[in-house]
């Protein structure tokens, strides 16, 4: 069974290669709803996992990878595909990862000549995969594409080069439309990978951020969108939120998801900061892939802690005396978002006692304004001419402060 929709037929149309083409020239075609119930196909995961050199990104990304294979396919030993941009540091685990089939992917062909890591060569590469049918394939290390040579940073630089005709005063007001020739390159790779038929583990690199002093966060903004994280990905900061997870691993605690960047209920209880990735998370994401295992039940227990959370301090804890010791494992993957909801929502009613005691927001400053433009996704290029009035209007100080911002924002997206 299947749900159709077409557009009433109609005289006036005319066909073009199969499909109808209206008096606007619009093209339409037939689209079905299928029923979940029709659906049987397990979903596919994205997982990334993000470090500097000695966080134990190809290792742990081996070991989730075994159990992704073993849960997809059922049996021991699967295919572990991966992709090595590393000089092979793949194969130095060949004895612990016999199942390996490895790929060493180099910016040079065997004839020597340069071919660099562009999009193209990577969606090849996961065209492979799937024509081997491999149940998983790590990518190791994908950073390549973004900042190796020939990637995304690279192809920028020659197209900018090739704009400007080597005329360094062009450069900024060319910049964005060379981004304009290579950025939708690069969102047919994202696409590819997003659509994958096979489970892809995606490692790439990370760098050190400064902190600032004063408040011991980070002195500037990261892909991540986290002040907290001090790791900045060598990767672009729109894949990081495509995945179905991203954790990034840290030096001192190699193995362990300190970062957990994207991370949805049903994955909380699986990635524990204090606990290094294993065999039993690739199982277990394959179990939530093919509709089976605790996911489902993890994510209901959280949404009733915050339920209860929501009734204030006291009542949350009424609630944790009467229920498991399992539930309470749960609830404790996101005990401080719990004591924050509790704390604010104990606040609410205190103020709700005076009606006419609530201060009235303040309207958001200027600077704030363009932050949460640039938060939201909009563009600096956007940005600058939106609240372009604005700026121009405001003091030295604001226009300075503001200036810097969407200087920052714009090195963060290169």
């Amino acid at each position: 069974m299947s749900v159709a929709a077409r557009r009433p037929a109609s005289s006036s149309r005319r066909r073009c290669n199969g499909r109808r083409l209206d008096r606007e020239g619009i093209m339409t075609a037939h689209i079905r709803f299928i029923p979940v119930t029709q659906i049987e196909d397990p979903l596919t995961i994205t997982l990334g996992l993000c470090g500097a050199s000695g966080s134990g990104k190809t290792y742990s990304a081996l070991l989730v990878a075994r159990g992704i294979a073993e849960g997809m396919t059922g049996r021991k030993g699967a295919p572990i595909g991966i992709v090595d941009t590393e000089n092979r540091r793949a194969l130095h685990y060949r004895d612990a990862f016999p199942e390996m089939v490895h790929f060493d992917m180099k910016a040079v062909d065997d004839a020597g000549e340069m071919v660099g890591f562009g999009p193209e060569r990577w969606i090849e590469v996961i065209d492979a995969a799937e024509a081997a049918e491999l149940p998983v394939l790590v990518i190791d290390s994908f950073s390549h594409a973004w900042e190796g040579v020939g990637g995304v940073l690279d192809l920028h630089a020659q197209t900018l080069d090739r704009l400007t005709g080597g005329d360094e005063s062009k450069r900024d007001r060319l910049s964005q439309l060379a981004w304009a020739h290579v950025k939708p390159r690069y969102r047919r790779l994202v696409d590819r990978i997003v659509r994958a038929r096979t489970n892809i583990v995606i490692c790439t690199r990370a760098k050190p951020v400064m902190q600032d002093p004063r408040t011991g966060r980070n002195a500037r903004k990261t892909k991540t969108r986290r002040a907290d994280v001090p790791w900045d990905p060598a990767a672009d900061g729109d894949l990081i939120f495509e995945m179905t997870a991203m954790m990034i691993l840290d030096p001192a605690h190699p193995g362990c998801p300190v970062y957990q960047i994207k991370c949805a209920d049903q994955f909380k209880p699986l990635f524990k900061a204090d606990m290094p990735l294993g065999v039993e998370v690739g199982r277990r994401m394959a179990e939530w892939a093919k509709g089976q295992g605790d996911a489902k039940r993890h994510k209901q227990m959280l949404d009733e802690a915050r339920a209860a959370a929501r009734e204030g301090r006291e009542a949350f804890a009424a609630w944790w005396k009467s229920i498991g010791t399992d539930h309470r494992a749960v609830a404790r993957t996101i005990i401080d978002e719990l004591r924050e909801i509790a704390e604010q929502a104990d606040a609410a009613r205190e103020d709700d006692d005076d009606p006419f005691g609530v201060p009235k927001a303040e309207a958001p400053s200027l600077v704030a304004e363009i932050r949460g433009a640039l938060d939201s996704g909009v563009s600096v290029e956007a940005a600058r001419k939106h609240f372009a009035d604005k700026i121009s209007a405001a003091d030295a100080s604001v226009r300075a402060e503001a200036d810097a911002l969407l200087s920052k924002h714009a090195e963060a997206a290169q």
